[in-house]
């Protein structure tokens, strides 16, 4: 049975081959609310880069930038949870775990979360590969992504953040897989 994009029990990599799952999602949907901005949807967008430029274009002030950037976050949440899974299955856990590159992939969903809590990566790193994604045939087929950095220490991650205003508030992340990324940077 095909799954889709937007289907958490879909499988994704190797970007070579497959078929592509891309879907528009929640961030998608955001920022077509502008229709003077004139966005289309795509795998390859930079969605951090995209809302700075709607930003821009739309000429907020600091303040509605700050109140938008929480619909964009809280955007982020939710296509975050339809692209990598709620946090209740341990499928959607062993997956992330190996587009991260941890091997050996953990047996349970308890393990994985563990290790996952232990990498440092930045959020948006992670939605970009999910956005990317290609459909296999199964959990072993699976790869790590190259274009998803593990940083050695939390100070490295901090640095990358901060040089390239990456950040990800606490408050917006609902989902337990989301949360389980989190890392204090300021």
């Amino acid at each position: 049975m095909p799954t889709t994009a937007m289907n958490p029990a879909a499988s994704i990599f190797p970007p070579s081959s497959g078929v592509p799952l891309f879907k528009p999602g929640a961030v998608d949907k955001y920022f077509q609310r502008y229709q003077s901005f004139g966005y289309n949807p795509s795998s390859e967008t930079s969605v951090l880069k995209t809302f700075k430029r709607l930003a821009i274009s739309q000429g907020w002030s600091e303040g509605r930038r700050r109140e938008e950037k929480g619909k964009f976050q809280t955007a982020v949440d939710v296509e975050f949870t339809e692209r990598v899974g709620s946090g209740f299955a341990l499928e959607d856990w062993q997956r992330l775990a190996k587009v991260i590159g941890i091997e050996p992939l953990p047996g349970s969903i308890t393990q994985c979360r563990k290790m996952i809590e232990k990498e440092n990566i930045n959020i948006y790193h992670i939605l970009h590969a999910y956005r990317r994604a290609t459909e296999v045939m199964s959990i072993e087929d699976v790869e790590a992504c190259k274009g998803i950095t593990r940083f050695r220490n939390v100070a490295e991650l901090k640095r990358y953040t901060q040089k390239h205003k990456m950040y990800y508030r606490k408050e917006y992340a609902k989902g337990s897989v989301l949360k389980g990324l989190l890392r204090r940077l300021k």
